[in-house]
This record gives C-alpha cells, sequence and structure tokens, in this order.
C-alpha cells in the first residue's frame, strides 16, 4: 500500500506538518516545547442500562492531556445532578481520589503527566423504576493551573429493554520492527442480561501493517484496511471470551515499513443479528474446506445495549529505519533566448519507506535555480522563497529562482518524485543552481543530499556537492526556513478495526 499524504475511520485521522531543516545536512528540528498543559475530559456519549441489570454498568471517564507538559493542579468534577433516581450511579469516591457531595464527585490531581490518560470510573445500576425518567445527562469539566481555559465533556445514560452490552477491554501498545507481528489481544465480555448467538469482530490497521494469517469465517478489505470476522455460537451474560490459542489473530509490520512511526490497529466487537446469524450458519453447514470452520448456534434478534464501549485500539510503535533520500539534479542546455524543460527531484533509495509528515518534519526540497536563467512555468508542489520565507499561497505560481517543494507521496524504497520547471535561459556563464534534499532521521547518507541544477552540461545524477558561496546561501537560505514557520499537511488514514471470538 502506499503511504498517501490525502486522508482516509478506521474512520479518519489528520495531523499537521511543519517544515524542517532544508540546508544539507542539517537534521529535522524538534519543535518548540508547549508552555501549558492540557486536562481534556471525554465521557462515553450514551450508556444504555438494561431495566433488569443487576450487574453494575462502567461509565469511563478519560482526562486526556495531549501535551508533553504536564497538566498541574488538576481538577475534575463529575455532576450528575441531572440524572433521576430512575439510575443508581456510584460516582468515583475517595478510592479514586474524589470526594462526593450529592450527585457531584469533584477529584484532583496534583499533576497528569504529558501525554497521558488518567480514567475515572462511574458504576451505573439501573434504580426506582418508578421515577419516570430514563435518560439524563452527566457533565465532566476539568481545568488545570496552567490550562488556558476549562474544558468541558457531556455524556447520557439511558434505561434499555432487555438486550447484548458487549464491552472490549482495553489493549497495551507494543512496539514491532519490519516484519515482525504479534497478536491482537481481543478480550471482552456480554455486559448485558440476554445471550448473544454470535460475535463479529472488526480490525482496522495503518497504511504499514498486515494480517499475515487468514480464516474462513474472515473477509479482508483492502481498499478500508478493514478485516471482518464472524463467529457463532453463544455468549452469555456475564461471560468473557477471546481468540482461542490454536487461531490467534496476527497483526504484522511491512517488512518495508517506515521507522520512527507509530501505526494504529482498531478493534470493534459487535452482536451478530438475526439474519447474520441465519446466513452464517447457512454458509457453515455446506462448507466442505479443510480450513477452520464457524461454529453452528441458535439465534435470536437481540440488539446491543450499547454500541459506545464495543470500540478500543492500540498503537504499534515502529523503530527507527534507514531510507536513504538522494537528490536528483538536472542540466539547462542550449542558447540565450531558449525555454527549455528541466525536471528535478528526489528518490528514496531505501531499503524502507520514508515516513509520512508529522507535527515536527515532512520531506522536502529546496530547489534553487541557476542564476541564469528565468522561471517560466513551476511544478505544482513547489512553493516561491520570498524574503527567506515560502508563499503558501502560491503553490505552482512563478517567483524568483529558490522553491520549496514537497513530494505528492511519503516515498516507498525505490521510488522517486520529479518536480518539472520551464525555464528560459538568459546567461549560459551563470553559476549553477542546486537541489538540497531533507531526509530526515532515516537518511543515513547525507552526502548525497545535494546535486547541481547546471547550465549547458552535467546534472542528472546525485549527490554532486554545491561548494563556495552558493553553499552559504543554501544553508543560509535553510536555517531561514526552520524560523519560518509551519505549513499545514493534511493527513487521512483509513482506521478501523474488528476481532473475532471463539
Amino acid at each position: 500500500m502506499r503511504n498517501k499524504t490525502p486522508l482516509g475511520r478506521f474512520g479518519l485521522a489528520c495531523a499537521a506538518a511543519s517544515v524542517a531543516a532544508l540546508a544539507a545536512a542539517a537534521p529535522a528540528r524538534a519543535a518548540e516545547p508547549v508552555e501549558f498543559g492540557w486536562a481534556q475530559p471525554n465521557i462515553e456519549y450514551v450508556v444504555n442500562i438494561a431495566m433488569d441489570a443487576t450487574t453494575p454498568k462502567p461509565i469511563k471517564v478519560d482526562v486526556i492531556n495531549s501535551v508533553p507538559t504536564a497538566a498541574v493542579d488538576v481538577t475534575v468534577t463529575i455532576d450528575a445532578s441531572a440524572v433521576s433516581d430512575a439510575f443508581d450511579l456510584d460516582l468515583p469516591g475517595a478510592a479514586q481520589g474524589c470526594a462526593v457531595a450529592a450527585k457531584v464527585a469533584t477529584c484532583t490531581l496534583a499533576e497528569l503527566a504529558g501525554d497521558s490518560t488518567h480514567t475515572y470510573t462511574i458504576a451505573a445500576l439501573p434504580g426506582d423504576l418508578d421515577v419516570l425518567e430514563y435518560q439524563g445527562q452527566i457533565k465532566v469539566t476539568t481545568s488545570a493551573s496552567n490550562m488556558p481555559e476549562d474544558q468541558y465533556a457531556e455524556g447520557y445514560v439511558q434505561l434499555a429493554w432487555p438486550g447484548v452490552d458487549l464491552v472490549i477491554d482495553k489493549m497495551d501498545d507494543v512496539e514491532l520492527g519490519p516484519g515482525q507481528s504479534t497478536e491482537v489481544p481481543i478480550r471482552a465480555a456480554n455486559t448485558g442480561t440476554v445471550a448473544a448467538s454470535g460475535v463479529e469482530i472488526v480490525l482496522s490497521t495503518s497504511l504499514d501493517l498486515t494480517f499475515p494469517r487468514q480464516y474462513e469465517n474472515c473477509e479482508y478489505n483492502a481498499d478500508f484496511l478493514e478485516l471482518t470476522c464472524w463467529v457463532l455460537g453463544d455468549v452469555a451474560p456475564g461471560e468473557v471470551f477471546t481468540i482461542a490459542e490454536d487461531t490467534p489473530l496476527l497483526v504484522a509490520v511491512d517488512d518495508k515499513a517506515a521507522g520512527p512511526s507509530t501505526q494504529g490497529v482498531y478493534a470493534r466487537v459487535a452482536p451478530l443479528g438475526e439474519e447474520q446469524v441465519e446466513e452464517l450458519a447457512a454458509r457453515a453447514a455446506t462448507k466442505r474446506s479443510a480450513g477452520a470452520q464457524l461454529r453452528l448456534a441458535e439465534v435470536g434478534p437481540v440488539p446491543d445495549l450499547n454500541d459506545y464501549d464495543n470500540f478500543t485500539q492500540f498503537a504499534v510503535k515502529v523503530p527507527k529505519t534507514a531510507a536513504d533520500t538522494v537528490a536528483i539534479g538536472g542540466a539547462v542546455n542550449g542558447a540565450v533566448g531558449d525555454a527549455v524543460d528541466l525536471k528535478v527531484g528526489m528518490r528514496n533509495d531505501g531499503p524502507h519507506n520514508v515516513i509520512s509528515p508529522g507535527e515536527e518534519w515532512a520531506s522536502s526540497a529546496l530547489v534553487t535555480l541557476p542564476a541564469g536563467v528565468k522561471a517560466l512555468t513551476v511544478s505544482d508542489r513547489c512553493w516561491p522563497i520570498v524574503d527567506g520565507e515560502p508563499r503558501w499561497e502560491d503553490a505552482g505560481k512563478v517567483d524568483g529562482l529558490i522553491y520549496l517543494c514537497w513530494p505528492s507521496d511519503s516515498l516507498e524504497a525505490g521510488k522517486s518524485s520529479d518536480f518539472p520547471f520551464r525555464v528560459e535561459i538568459v546567461d549560459t556563464a551563470a553559476e549553477a543552481g542546486s537541489i538540497v534534499v531533507d531526509g530526515g532521521v532515516q537518511d543515513p547518507n547525507t552526502a548525497n543530499n545535494t546535486a547541481e541544477i547546471t547550465i549547458g552540461t552535467g546534472g542528472g545524477g546525485g549527490g554532486l556537492p554545491v561548494t563556495g558561496a552558493r553553499a552559504g546561501l543554501v544553508a543560509g537560505i535553510g536555517a531561514l526556513l526552520v524560523a519560518a514557520g509551519a505549513a499545514a499537511v493534511v493527513l487521512l488514514r483509513r482506521r478501523r478495526i474488528v476481532t473475532v471470538v471463539e
């Protein structure tokens, strides 16, 4: 699969990418540290509770710090005063670092570390059903001494008829190198009051992850990077299930995966509907293959009470891999007054793919045309540099001799990206130009990051050094670009997951 810069649930993810150092051999520079902490609340939007439930339904309240700086003196207020006595809510108490007054819990944290999450749990049961207010709102407010303003989230609880309620457990992040695999640790339970007659498991991944083992009761959709499996068999109320040991569900990192990177795996479980069960049972009854067989079971049309806790995800962290980015120079041949096509670019000599653009770095090239030419047309993936800064609104527009260019894709091993120009020769004796590429932390050989753009002869290869006054100019522009600020690069990735139960 190609690492496209355009976006795709596991749904979708997007990120901003800023320009890093563009001078030859200049490493990508880390972003400035964030000065504030963060404490963003999150609660399931709707939680259904069966009217006949006897086992408490857990409602998770997450407080998320998504920046590197710790949030200090955090206060979390969980306000259930709008929930009627038709519900019996056990709010977080002293055991979770909270104090409860009436239907409001106030929780405190001295510090919430950067890039971390703290979770509180509310236990919910049906209460006095004679109180005919079967839906209520829970509001969560967070504050911190170093957070600019309070943050809010809200969720709803509602009573529902008896049914299936599948809940999936959290999964820990893992680290895998290219070619390595691990089991997807599906562990889920039926916390409802009715048995499920079968389970659908869906797994979605990022582009550099694959499923090395396939089963007859699973289908893979390459367009959506999604594996769906269907397993027949009763899952009784209170029963916990996982994947059978003899049929592990594996996820693997592609042999040429880019790193360092973080790939996502998303998992969802849901009860099978009546029509699904009938279809799968009929298919299993006629199966003649010696492969894994679907289990048969009687079915009934049973809804899932709460779809919001059927989903979880974990990260697969890929360590740094090598990707040699090479500058491709060019030559402008002709007489004064001639209009000439010029094509320069960058190539990934591998052995791995180049990482996708991120918040701190994006693969790029700084193109300085020879002083003896005038640009007529410019690649639509290039931006003019004016007064040391890219003109982000002028992609593909002619303005001077210096341009910042980005490849349309994150380069796979062995692939290249070209930047076409058309120029008019005004002086054949002028000094040569250059292209300088930034290969980032993966690049093991910065000696080939610069190539000449000549007038007359030469060019076309890669790695010819630029020296003298022009080398200083290139380095100076690179430093200016680092200080210039960021450009938005939007990424979309398909992310959604399903798992299987035996």
